[in-house]
């Protein structure tokens, strides 16, 4: 685990494959099953899937205050990475998922991290109705919770 002011990541390993845990994590439809924040996605336009270009509308909730964010697809690489950037008009946030194998290559290291772009008045305004505090330090709370809840959901999977 990493943290730093502007942000964060966090890592599991997980016993599945690299392509079955891009899979999950780039199908954005999905995660809110995981999230302690975000409670679902919708594509938005064409094309609507995991590839570069796409966006898609994330829904998120903390409490009674529910949001919106628009999305757009920034990398996409079956197996090994998936990235999208939050945008509001202005620069927001990036979301990334790195994949790699793990050491035993009967598991698989998946690290998600999250890189603040927002100025220091629209993260002060964010912060505060959110009700978040710093918001590199909720993300690293929630981030881990996702990465746990997708572990259990992958590893408990039929396959």
């Amino acid at each position: 685990m990493s943290t730093r002011r502007d942000s964060v990541s966090v890592r599991t390993e997980i016993a599945a494959t690299p392509d079955a845990v891009w899979a999950a994590v780039a199908d954005v439809t999905r995660m809110g099953e995981w999230s302690p924040e975000c409670t679902g996605a919708v594509w938005r336009g064409e094309p609507a899937g995991p590839v570069v270009g796409a966006r898609f509308q994330g829904r998120n909730r903390k409490g009674a205050v529910r949001w919106s964010t628009m999305c757009r697809i920034v990398e996409a690489e079956p197996g090994r990475a998936f990235a999208w950037d939050v945008d509001w008009g202005v620069p927001i946030a990036r979301w990334t998922f790195r994949i790699t194998p793990g050491a035993d290559g009967g598991a698989t290291v998946v690290e998600q991290s999250w890189q603040d772009r927002r100025g220091r008045v629209i993260a002060w305004l964010t912060e505060a109705a959110l009700r978040t505090g710093r918001r590199v330090d909720w993300n690293e709370t929630t981030m881990t919770a996702t990465l746990a809840a997708l572990k259990r959901s992958l590893e408990t999977a039929d396959v």
